[in-house]
């Protein structure tokens, strides 16, 4: 089936309209006629996100949390970090989402062979978590208008004068040896309680953002135009994928630096080598299962993905074969792409 790209181009113009100024904030080159739709849509779909509009999502996330500091009261301090598309420069919609992970910071639980000379024995860790989030909750409800307290691990808010929402994540720290041997915060995780299940369950957010950038930087920003394609195509299919951002994320996360460098001009060569990866992962099971995510923890690869996998990759590979006909029959000479 072929692409709607005027469809798919008015989708990019409304992910990344500012209500503020009434436009969408695209690039120069979205405005020229002269690029064929099917070009323009691979160039703005890999396009990042100006940073103005990250700024403002995190400081939407600051803002709860000195909300939350100005009126917690608790027996324990609180620690504070951030994490999602938007610390990696991956997101696709200029109002996205944030995750303020807020951490309970009077003990930490340590990993196995951490030793563990004075124990806390103060109070009971769920019911101090717990604590937290009822208190957050309260708060939260006095200042903002929308407020969903529905998630198994959080809360949310939307913060309406910027435009954007803000998810709680209640923690634990989680020292491993590793952390305990080298103080680098690369190894320090967390533990995010499952209020649902009065269960804790192991998370490695800071490793897993230092590596995505360190690809992205390693290929001059081409793993991140990778990621950012294909949450573009997941989000523009017109079937429902399960695909999620952290699976897309470990997909790029798991091809060679060398095939997704990012030269100008060269958009359709990433495209190509996502397409070959998507390729082998469906194909073949053995080595699917042995990709890890990015900081090392987790196989997400699964079986269930392999239909999504297809999908995404029958999208992308129509939009190849469109830009490489265009490409070849009317407009560029050598795969050369025009940039503003």
């Amino acid at each position: 089936m072929a692409l709607n790209y005027q469809q798919r181009l008015q989708n990019l113009r409304d992910r990344r309209f500012d209500k503020e100024i009434n436009e969408s904030r695209l690039t120069k080159s979205f405005s020229f006629s002269e690029i064929p739709e099917n070009i323009k849509y691979l160039m703005e779909s890999m396009t990042k996100i100006d940073s103005r509009y990250n700024e403002k999502t995190i400081e939407a996330a600051n803002k709860v949390m000195n909300h939350l500091e100005e009126k917690l009261n608790l027996h324990f301090d609180r620690a504070y970090r951030t994490q999602g598309s938007v610390m990696t420069s991956t997101n696709i919609i200029i109002h996205s989402d944030i995750d303020l992970l807020t951490i309970i910071d009077k003990y930490h639980f340590p990993g196995p062979g951490v030793p563990n000379e004075s124990p806390y024995n103060y109070s009971n860790p769920n019911s101090d978590i717990k604590e937290l989030r009822r208190q957050s909750e309260n708060i939260m409800e006095q200042i903002y208008d929308e407020v969903n307290k529905s998630g198994k691990k959080g809360i949310s808010v939307f913060n309406k004068s910027l435009k954007r929402k803000v998810d709680l994540v209640f923690c634990f720290w989680y020292h491993s040896k590793d952390y305990h041997e080298t103080k680098n915060d690369y190894y320090k995780g967390l533990y995010l309680f499952d209020f649902t299940k009065d269960q804790t369950e192991l998370d490695y957010p800071f490793a897993h953002i230092q590596q995505v950038n360190r690809k992205g930087d390693l290929t001059n920003d081409g793993s991140r135009k990778a990621i950012r394609l294909l949450k573009t195509l997941k989000a523009d299919s017109i079937e429902k994928m399960k695909l999620t951002s952290f699976q897309i994320t470990t997909i790029v996360h798991s091809i060679d630096n060398s095939a997704i460098y990012y030269h100008r001009g060269q958009d359709i060569t990433i495209a190509k080598a996502i397409s070959n990866q998507l390729d082998k992962l469906i194909n073949n099971s053995f080595y699917r299962s042995s990709v890890k995510s990015p900081n090392g923890t987790e196989t997400p690869l699964t079986e269930d993905i392999v239909p999504d996998m297809k999908l995404i990759k029958a999208d992308l590979d129509l939009l190849i074969d469109d830009v490489k006909r265009e490409i070849y029959y009317t407009y560029f000479e050598k795969g050369n792409l025009i940039y503003s």
